[in-house]
């Protein structure tokens, strides 16, 4: 799990890096992307993968739990994604049972 971990920390201070260069280019809000088909392809893989992390999430944590942190799944992405993997190896101690079951181990 030591090599996951390493993963997800790199790929988090590298989403967080690349979010805050983006926003210095151009604002979200002023995108071009959704204007370019292939830039609508994106936007739905993307958020066909937010919707399936989300439904492990669901399984996996308490509702209170599952809403907060799918709320920023769609609001931060993998961002958040990554932040998640992050505080369920911190909490599995190790079980990749638990890693991935959660409270349904």
């Amino acid at each position: 799990m030591t090599i996951t971990k390493l993963i997800t920390y790199i790929i988090t201070v590298a989403m967080i890096g690349v979010i805050l260069w983006a926003q210095s280019q151009v604002s979200i809000l002023d995108s071009p992307i959704p204007k370019l088909p292939w830039g609508v392809v994106s936007l739905v893989d993307l958020y066909a993968g937010f919707t399936l992390f989300s439904i492990w999430l669901f399984y996996k944590e308490p509702l209170n739990k599952s809403i907060i942190w799918i709320f920023f799944v769609m609001m931060l992405g993998n961002l958040t994604t990554a932040m998640y993997i992050l505080y369920s190896l911190q909490n599995s101690n190790g079980d990749v049972i638990k890693f991935f079951l959660g409270r349904n181990t």
